[in-house]
């Protein structure tokens, strides 16, 4: 599994990625399921599984003063998801700039435009953009 540290960092365009988005702190059987169903919708060698993950953590950013109780490391959980047979792990830093991206935004300009996306599989009550005013 390739980690990088940005979106940026992430500069395979040549293929299609699966991705899933989440914090994924002690990768538990939720998380367990959505990565194996990644791996199912990875259909060939061309297409790429990927993690987007974030760090710190939003609510960190966004509830500044509450603390995060993790379960996991970011080490440990590189170690936990590297076992999964994923092709990359996304660790983009969380910033107050980045969660006054609109929904819209995200879609296009990171999941579309950047990280190419085909397919994206996520959990029934995940939300995204600014507010949390995006969903699937």
């Amino acid at each position: 599994m390739k980690v990088h540290h940005s979106i940026k960092e992430f500069k395979e365009k040549k293929h299609a990625t699966i991705l899933t988005i989440g914090t994924f702190d002690g990768v538990h059987i939720g998380h367990q399921k959505i990565i194996e169903r990644l791996n199912q919708i990875k259909s060939n060698d061309k297409d790429r599984s990927a993690i987007l993950t974030f760090f710190p953590h939003p609510r960190k950013i966004l509830n500044q003063g509450n603390e995060i109780k993790w379960l996991n490391t970011m080490d440990e959980k590189m170690q936990l998801l590297d076992k999964f047979g994923l092709d990359h792990l996304i660790i983009e830093p969380f910033t107050k700039d980045f969660s006054e991206l609109t929904a819209i935004s995200f879609v296009k300009d990171i999941l579309v435009d950047q990280l190419y996306i085909k397919s994206l599989v996520i959990g029934y009550d995940h939300q995204f953009g600014k507010n949390r005013e995006g969903n699937f």
